[in-house]
């Protein structure tokens, strides 16, 4: 199974403000042992978001409206990431708790998501019957709003 470790940002890292040597050190120290244990697939760590574009999309179908960095709120946006593969998600959550704090003052914060295999539904299978539903209940509402369109009102 593989997994994904969402490394938080905080302000610090929004700033530039690079860790401390001892934090690199730290987590350098355990990415090797995540790799020689064959379980670090990858890991990245990306630019604070005043480098970067978000895309939001406001209407189906439309055109993306693009906004430059920052984006606010440090805690919600992500500092780094690594994929790794385990044998079950108890041995990913074991990698997860190790990891040293990114920033060292008490400030950090990691996801531990596990990344849907091409083979699985998109959707968990107790939720195709309410999926059904709400979209027998979208088509009816779309027939009532074309008919309701095509009379004509009376003046």
């Amino acid at each position: 199974m593989r997994f994904m470790i969402l490394i938080k940002a905080n302000a610090r890292f929004e700033a530039g403000i690079e860790p401390a040597s001892d934090r690199a050190a730290a987590f350098a120290a355990y990415c090797r042992e995540m790799k020689e244990a064959g379980i670090l697939i990858e890991t990245a760590s990306l630019l604070p978001s005043a480098e970067g574009l978000r895309l939001t999309y406001s209407e189906a179908e439309g055109s993306p409206a693009m906004t430059a960095g920052p984006f606010g709120d440090a805690a919600g946006q992500v500092a780094g990431y690594m994929l790794l593969e385990a044998d079950s998600e108890r041995e990913a959550y074991a990698w997860a708790a190790r990891m040293p704090d990114p920033y060292g003052f008490g400030e950090g914060g990691i996801e531990l998501r596990r990344l849907r295999e091409t083979a699985e539904p998109p959707f968990a299978a107790g939720l195709s019957p309410i999926e059904a539903d709400l979209r027998d209940q979208i088509g009816a509402l779309r027939n009532l709003h074309e008919k309701t369109r095509s009379k004509e009102l009376p003046t």
